[in-house]
């Protein structure tokens, strides 16, 4: 079934939500505390609104203490996010390098903190590319500083767009170059930084579509933020946008099974957890609604569900506040795992290519030791700049089609453009993607796909065709519409397994989700088991065969 006449263009019409970047996401400065915050992890980048270039450039700052000297730095470098964004563009902190870093004492128990940096910056096309670019940042970077700097300077060098500001958020609203600011040698220092164009962009990159549909079938977890925590109305942004993209997936998807099976035409708060369920040219999509009031204090309900969910999900989505940083990080510490999974991450709020940090990488390396860069089976979609609420639904629902239509593949920079240009959105993770429209997989195993219920200590027996010697994947997962069980797969080869550790198959979390790699040396038979283990409880489970492409 292809996606009806709406279009892409007529889900941008639908989405007419309140714009919602908003001071939630700006009240509290993130932590500066914390010396990993330069990270050393670069992945290859892609984006149809943005290049990626290298600032190089001498800084100054002057603080209080000498302790914690590339804390301090960041404390000032958080002020590029401002400067950048007056241009369209944001720069990605975590990437930063430093070097040449040291203090020299300064009259009145000051100290000048010296350092050289290189800092990539997601530079936005509509701008020419530079070869040089001024720097204006705040000098003092202490406390007692800042909240100087905020008081003198905070009136005439700041853009709020309504929002208030405070010594807290002051980096975010900081424009240097606004026709009242006035910047002086006291309270600034003003660097050249020489800019180059970073050998990490990649061109005509594509999402790794064959890994996508390896199983048959495409599932989607997309999770909306409310705008306000304890919103209850389609006056709160992120509940209009949540309602809009459920409107949306019944236009592309008419014949969808849902659950729950009576939806109304807004589903608003009522509704927080709904699964769509279709049939495509392409296969089976499952897409799996969840709308929360803030991830970073989601209640327990809520991080079982994306558990269960989260591991055979092909693509995650985020709509929402980034809470600088707190909200999709909470999101990628919720999230569960298979192993040599290939998985999209769509994470949609403000500025989040400056907020993201190395913490995902480092469990997909652990979970993938194979992979140690930890984005072999992972791209990663953010913002250089603002998300707004109204533009959310379109967003998802232009990577949901693009994967769908895996007979009329696109390229990241293809699919960007179906998105609204002022995100400025961008993936990283994609420098070792190997498809491309003329890649031949050879003769591959057609797949096992069942569908059954299991209660406590209830099992049920499955048996493959003879396959010939080669990799194979059995997975089980939770039937996305029937939350809360607990089922166990037990796996083996030439005949049928028994309910022991010996059979069973690696499970990643307290549910049904559970996987095992199978090679056969020669042709044989695969036997699966499934057992529920979960008293008082029946579990309800998918669970699939199909061939592995490593």
């Amino acid at each position: 079934m292809k996606p009806t006449a709406l279009g892409l263009a007529g889900l941008f019409a639908l989405s007419l939500a309140v714009a919602g970047c908003t001071e939630q996401d700006l009240e509290e400065s993130p932590e500066v505390g914390d010396e990993s915050a330069f990270g050393t992890n670069e992945d290859d980048f892609t984006s149809a609104n943005a290049t990626l270039l290298d600032f190089e450039f001498d800084g100054e700052a002057v603080a209080s203490s000498s302790d914690a000297l590339a804390s301090k730095v960041r404390a000032q470098l958080l002020y590029t996010v401002g400067h950048f964004n007056e241009v369209g563009s944001g720069p990605r902190l975590n990437a930063v390098t430093l070097s040449n870093l040291k203090a020299e004492p300064l009259a009145g128990g000051l100290v000048r903190i010296r350092y050289r940096a290189r800092l990539p910056v997601a530079w936005n096309t509509a701008n020419k590319l530079p070869s040089a670019y001024t720097l204006i940042l705040p000098k003092r970077v202490d406390a007692q500083g800042q909240a100087s700097f905020f008081s003198n300077w905070g009136a005439v060098c700041a853009d709020t767009h309504g929002h208030t500001l405070t010594t807290a958020n002051i980096w975010y609203h900081y424009r240097p170059n606004l026709y009242s600011c006035t910047p002086n040698a006291t309270d600034f220092t003003v660097t050249t930084a020489k800019v180059t164009t970073s050998p990490l962009n990649s061109v005509a990159k594509y999402p790794e579509y064959h890994r996508v549909w390896e199983d048959g079938a495409l599932d989607v977890v997309a999770v909306f933020g409310k705008n306000e925590v304890g919103g209850s109305t389609s006056e709160d942004a992120g509940v209009a946008a949540y309602s809009e993209f459920v409107r949306a997936l019944r236009s592309l998807y008419p014949k969808a099974a849902t659950t729950p099976l009576a939806l109304p035409e807004s589903v608003g708060v009522g509704f927080p957890d709904i699964t769509f369920e279709a049939e495509a040219d392409a296969g089976r999509v499952t897409v799996t609604t969840l709308l929360v009031d803030e991830l970073a204090s989601a209640s327990p309900a809520f991080d079982r569900r994306f558990a269960e969910l989260s591991p055979g999900a092909d693509l995650i989505f985020y709509g929402g506040h980034a809470g600088l940083g707190a909200n999709v990080r909470a999101l990628t510490k919720k999230a569960q795992f298979f192993p040599a999974k290939y998985q999209l991450l769509f994470l949609n709020g403000c500025d989040t290519f400056s907020y993201e940090d190395d913490a995902l990488a480092a469990t997909r390396k652990l979970l993938n030791p194979t992979d140690p860069s930890g984005a072999r089976y992972l791209d990663v979609l953010r913002n250089a700049m603002p998300a707004y609420f109204h533009s959310l639904p379109s967003a998802a629902a232009a990577l949901l089609v693009a994967l769908e239509e895996r007979a009329t593949p696109r390229t990241y920079a293809q699919i960007f453009k179906q998105i609204d240009p002022a995100q400025v959105v961008l993936v990283t993770g994609e420098e070792d993607n190997a498809f491309h429209p003329k890649l031949e997989l050879g003769k591959r195993w057609s797949g096992l796909e069942a569908r059954d219920t299991v209660a406590y200590n209830e099992t049920r027996a499955y048996i493959t065709d003879e396959l010939p010697a080669g990799k194979y994947v059995f997975e089980l997962t939770p039937e996305a519409s029937a939350p809360g069980g607990d089922a166990d797969l037990y796996v083996r080869t030439g005949q049928a397994p028994t309910a022991t550790s010996t059979y069973k198959c690696a499970s990643y979390k307290l549910n049904s989700n559970e996987r095992c790699f199978v090679t056969l040396v020669k042709p044989g038979r695969v036997h699966l088991l499934t057992r529920g283990d979960k008293k008082s409880t029946s579990s309800s489970y998918l669970v699939r065969g199909f061939q592995s492409l490593d």
